[in-house]
């Protein structure tokens, strides 16, 4: 089969970011439907963010594969000037024919990608969240799009938990009851795929961009730098507690093999081939 065969035919991936989410926080709260993508697929607790970590300079980091000096985002501001030969897994997808998504709740991530990269690009303004828990009530007014248009490559961010962490402090009962609102949010999600009958159309990577101290995630300390990994779905292997160190460098050349698509030659990371059912790199020939 070609490799463009292959992509027409993969499965889907959805990343999913609990933003701020420390391994820790996940351990000291109920978290049934983390604890079952755990369970039945491949992850670590001790994967690490980038420096600075900050939000945007991290998410440019796992989409593009690239430590912030190199793609020059270094601060939160919303207009980030990258550097030259950035590339994001978007904009690979997209090269490649697939159809992207990304439904967010701070404006910021916005800038992620160049105009005309995402074929849906959905910001809902946190003051429209306020009826209900922070990331549930994101959760109830994306998902249906969602399902009605099953991007293949599809980016979902939860804000609620780092929000909830710089007001009340990081594993303060605030912020702990927040990754459990978040894993609410994210057993809404998983069982209106199901409901739909599009869950095993789609591979899951959950993970953090930074934990966080006190109120704040500016130090490099492991409070801060560790962050979840977590993979599911029909194409990761079951029940693996990952040996190797992961970063959230690896996570674009990751997509990329699931999707069977190229990695930029920019990218830094690596294609955590260990998680993967069938972890055989793909090939292209040279003509």
């Amino acid at each position: 089969m070609s490799n463009y065969e292959k992509r027409m035919n993969h499965r889907k991936i959805m990343l999913i970011v609990i933003d701020g989410c420390r391994p820790d926080g996940i351990a000291n709260t109920p978290t049934p439907n983390i604890d079952r993508m755990i369970r039945e697929g491949t992850h670590s607790l001790s994967a690490t963010t980038i420096s600075p970590p900050l939000t945007l300079p991290a998410h440019f980091s796992i989409f593009s594969s690239r430590q912030p000096i190199n793609h020059n985002v270094l601060t939160n501001t919303g207009y980030p000037n990258t550097s030259p030969g950035t590339f994001t897994v978007f904009e690979a997808a997209r090269y490649n024919g697939l159809s992207t998504a990304a439904y967010y709740s701070w404006e910021q991530l916005r800038n992620l990608t160049p105009p005309g990269t995402l074929d849906q690009s959905v910001m809902i303004r946190s003051v429209d969240l306020l009826a209900e828990p922070w990331d549930l009530g994101f959760i109830k007014l994306v998902t249906p799009r969602i399902v009605s248009t099953v991007p293949d490559l599809c980016f979902v961010y939860l804000e609620g938990v780092d929000v909830a962490g710089h007001r009340y402090g990081w594993m303060s009962n605030e912020y702990l009851t927040a990754i459990s609102n978040a894993d609410r949010a994210l057993g809404f999600l998983l069982d209106t795929l199901a409901d739909n009958g599009i869950m095993n159309n789609y591979n899951f990577l959950l993970f953090s961009d930074h934990g966080g101290i006190n109120t704040q995630h500016m130090d490099p300390v492991p409070e801060v730098q560790r962050i979840p990994w977590i993979a599911a779905g029909p194409d990761i292997k079951q029940g693996i507690v990952l040996d190797k160190k992961i970063s959230v460098l690896d996570i674009a050349p990751t997509v990329a093999s699931l999707l069977h698509i190229l990695p930029h030659w920019s990218w830094e990371g690596r294609t955590v081939s260990e998680a993967l059912v069938n972890n055989e790199l793909i090939e292209f020939a040279i003509q």
